[in-house]
């Protein structure tokens, strides 16, 4: 064998040799880098995955410690209270989300809110006019000295923000028509055509008259207390030709001209309206945040029932009632401006 071809043979076997490994330490590089962006991309996808979980994670505690009774943003109330001219030249305050409507000052001036609650205000010149009162004809049998043996009070008698509230204003809303029920948000309502919202319990019907409303810092909305009630009798008395002791002519009872022996809906019958409050005497009997008793506290309801006499309880009329759900009893709401 001739040397010289020996050593061209190895020479070209070393040099393929060779060859082979440099491809394969190339192939090895390109594969580690294949493997290590794989890598990368694999913990990238990784990590933003843990992340997109945490997000969601966050959320969802987040979403579990709102409290429900938090108000959504179209149920916060903001703006002020401004003041408008009535059609007697009254100055009206009139509160975020209400407008004027109609009606003088002295004689009813109307407001009504987005939803069509309608509430009237109460004018109160002087302070000391807005109290309680015993009036002459408190029902049948009842006298000044029966109402003072059941012990009577109301758990409003030191509600500094109700007396500021009037003396400040001179005046506060009562609700326009006994409270009715909304059939959606099951909410209180002063509206007219619908039924009174009857077979409620004192105590639901003082939480559904604070909660017809938001809490918000322009007004607030609550059961009708002895206070505003005994003043809107007396502001009835002194502005119109009606009788308080005798509202036979202007309630549903049953010897009025117009009653009808059973309960109606909310200002059916204008005849049963003074100064633009419609209701207050007769149909159904309204608690209010008066209460008798000397240990078990119940409440008083006020103006009597289709069923009752006008003569005999009339809108100035008080009754103890209790506490019980019953088809004969509403409510009525009242708002107090901040």
């Amino acid at each position: 064998m001739n040397p010289n071809i020996n050593k061209k043979v190895f020479i070209i076997a070393g040099a393929v040799i060779i060859i082979l490994i440099i491809f394969i330490l190339i192939l090895i590089g390109i594969l580690d880098g294949r493997v290590e962006r794989k890598s990368i991309e694999y913990n990238a996808n990784v990590q933003n995955k843990i992340e997109s979980n945490d997000i969601n994670i966050i959320e969802n505690e987040t979403e579990n410690v709102i409290d429900n009774n938090t108000p959504t943003p179209d149920e916060i109330i903001t703006g002020e209270i401004t003041y408008v001219q009535t059609s007697d030249g009254g100055n009206l305050p009139v509160p975020p989300t209400f407008t004027y409507i109609g009606g003088d000052i002295n004689n009813g001036a109307v407001i009504e809110d987005e939803n069509g609650n309608q509430f009237v205000w109460v004018p109160v010149e002087d302070s000391r006019s807005y109290a309680r009162q015993i009036f002459v004809n408190n029902g049948e049998g009842i006298t000044v000295e029966d109402m003072e043996s059941i012990n009577l009070k109301d758990i409003n008698s030191y509600n500094s923000e109700y007396d500021d509230s009037v003396k400040n204003y001179k005046g506060f809303y009562v609700a326009r028509f006994e409270a009715g029920k909304d059939s959606e948000t099951e909410k209180a309502v002063s509206k007219a055509g619908v039924l009174p919202w009857t077979n409620i319990v004192w105590q639901k019907a003082k939480d559904a008259s604070v909660e017809m409303y938001p809490e918000n810092d322009f007004f607030q909305s609550d059961l009708i207390n002895s206070y505003a009630w005994d003043t809107t009798c007396n502001w009835v008395r002194d502005t119109s030709s009606v009788n308080i002791d005798d509202s036979t002519s202007y309630g549903n009872y049953q010897d009025s001209i117009d009653g009808l022996n059973r309960t109606v809906e909310t200002g059916s019958n204008d005849r049963w309206s003074v100064n633009n409050i419609y209701d207050m005497a007769g149909n159904v009997w309204e608690y209010t945040t008066e209460e008798y008793g000397e240990h078990e506290k119940l409440h008083i309801g006020r103006g009597g029932g289709y069923w009752n006499y006008g003569n005999l309880y009339p809108i100035s009329t008080r009754g103890p009632s209790e506490d019980a759900s019953d088809m004969n009893i509403g409510f009525r709401v009242v708002i107090y401006l901040k």
